[in-house]
Parts: structure tokens; sequence; C-alpha cells
């Protein structure tokens, strides 16, 4: 187990590109192996770590998460790729579907058939994101003779948002893995790590990687 940090962005002066910068730059000095960042409507989260990635050398980088809905996954990868070579192989791409009453009542956009939506895109997404040539012709997505040129590029690790069976299926056979917010322990380990390592089984692939992710509070006992 490797601990992480996940980055509190406030919306005074704290939460400047230039204070987000060097909290990361902290995180890393002290030895935290990894940090992720939420993307909800602030700081656009991929950017900020593209930039956090060139001022910082080993610790690892990640959304938790980049909702799909709102980004055709052709457009995802574009940027995901070049925030992994800005990151020097350090990026990790987390997606989620985000909640209904967000896609749905904020951003006026269809939340029907979430697991189609996450199946086709990760048939888009994933293929780009190693390189590949993506013809799709799905429901929701359509794409044809598609291929993004990064120069030096390198795979983007990808986790899936997953907690009931068919996303962590998904996440399990698809992806590398998936990521989790105030999950209990018994969860994760009764359902969550069972679940999609079954699914990585079954497709010939090894465990999953998870990032179980928590609110902790810290404390000196004093009053």
């Amino acid at each position: 187990m490797k601990i992480g940090l996940m980055l509190s962005v406030s919306e005074d002066v704290n939460g400047t590109i230039e204070n987000v910068v060097e909290n990361a730059k902290a995180a890393e000095l002290e030895g935290f192996s990894s940090l992720w960042m939420a993307n909800i409507f602030g700081l656009d989260a991929i950017t900020t770590l593209a930039i956090i990635g060139q001022a910082t050398k080993s610790i690892l980088l990640g959304t938790a998460v980049t909702p799909t809905y709102p980004r055709h996954p052709t457009a995802l990868a574009q940027q995901a790729l070049t925030t992994g070579a800005a990151c020097q192989g350090r990026f990790t791409l987390g997606i989620g579907l985000s909640h209904q009453v967000v896609i749905e009542n904020m951003l006026g956009l269809s939340y029907s058939k979430p697991a189609r939506h996450m199946r086709e895109y990760l048939a888009v997404l994933l293929p780009l994101l190693r390189g590949e040539t993506v013809s799709h012709q799905g429901e929701l997505y359509q794409v044809n003779q598609i291929k993004l040129a990064m120069p030096g590029q390198t795979e983007v690790p990808t986790l899936v948002a997953a907690l009931g069976p068919v996303m962590l299926k998904l996440a399990g056979q698809q992806a590398q893995g998936t990521i989790t917010w105030m999950t209990g322990p018994k969860t994760l380990e009764k359902h969550i790590i069972p679940t999609i390592n079954a699914a990585a089984a079954a497709a010939g692939k090894p465990n999953a990687r998870i990032a179980a992710g928590f609110p902790i509070l810290i404390t000196n006992n004093e009053p």
C-alpha cells in the first residue's frame, strides 16, 4: 500500500495555480507517492496536473476523477496524452460517470444508459491512449480511422470509478483499475477487490490497481 494526497483547490487566493504547484512540490518533498485532483467546477484537473508535472520529478499524478460525458473520448485522449508527456509518464487518467444531477440538471446532457456510455467511451479512448488507430460505430459514438500523433508518447494508465458489479467488470476487463471515494474497508475487501480482480483475470490481465480515497482528520488531541 502506498499513500498519496488529494489536492484541495479552494476558491480564494490559496487556490491559484501557483499555490497548487507549490503544494504539490511540498508533497513530493515530504515523500508522498502520488497526488490526485478532482475535476469539478474550478481548475481543470488535467491541465493543472500537466503544469505540476513540469514542476516535479518523481511523484505520481492522477485525476480522481474527470467526468466522461462532457468530453468526447478523442478530445480526452489527446489531452491525457499531452499531460502524460508533460509528466514524463507519471500521469494516470481517472475517469467516471459523475452524477445524474450534474450531467442532466446542470449540464443539460443525457445520463441514460451509463454502462453503455462507459463501454463505448472506453472502446474509443483506450486504443487512442495506446497509440492505435480507432474506428468505432456504436449507438453513442461513431469515429473513423482516428490516430493521435504524439512525439515520444507512452500509454497513459486509465482507472474507471466503479462501485456496482457492471462498472467494476468493465474497469477490470478494459482499464488498469478503479478509483473509489469513501468506500469502507469491508466493502473494498469483500466486494470491490474480488469483483474487479475476477474480471481482470477473466480478461487475462493482472490484478487491478485500486486507488481508494478517504477523508482523514489529523489532530494532536489537544483541545
